[in-house]
């Protein structure tokens, strides 16, 4: 937990003067927060930390899930699960343009990282699943630029 606080500590100083970055989002953007009704009309609930933040947050909060159920599954991305992230990420990058998205995830990734690696959130979460979700964020963490096609290597 020290290596992860002080690898956040110096990811803050990075994230210091991306004001330019500064976007409305949603906070809490996960799958149970969008609500589908019929084909593609949905509801986004339970908006948190007011409407202000770093893109990085929502994208995170979204794709870190699809990741997490794949491991619990497989023991690492792939199958379905993996056609969603990247399908997530692809669609994410290709419709905003926002590449320096990709600069900034890694803190963002930690914070939903620890939140899923939480016995207290996860008790029942395997210590082989735990550690490949700590070895993500060390490994998120020491990289300048998340790659999203790099994603199993990170929880190597």
């Amino acid at each position: 937990m020290k290596k992860i606080e002080a690898a956040c500590n110096e990811w803050r100083g990075r994230l210091r003067g991306k004001h330019a970055r500064l976007s409305q989002v949603h906070g809490d953007f996960h799958p149970w927060n969008v609500l589908f009704r019929s084909g593609t009309d949905f509801s986004v609930l339970d908006r948190s930390r007011g409407e202000w933040g770093e893109p990085a947050d929502d994208v995170t909060s979204m794709s870190i899930n699809y990741l997490f159920f794949s491991l619990c599954r497989h023991g690492t991305l792939k199958g379905p699960l993996e056609v969603l992230f990247r399908s997530f990420w692809d669609s994410y990058l290709a419709r905003s343009h926002d590449r320096g998205v990709l600069n900034t995830t890694a803190p963002f990734f930690a914070f939903r990282g620890l939140v899923l690696a939480s016995p207290l959130w996860y008790p029942k979460l395997t210590v082989a699943v735990r550690r490949k979700i700590f070895r993500f964020i060390e490994n998120v963490l020491a990289v300048e630029r998340f790659d999203p096609a790099d994603v199993n290597r990170y929880c190597e």
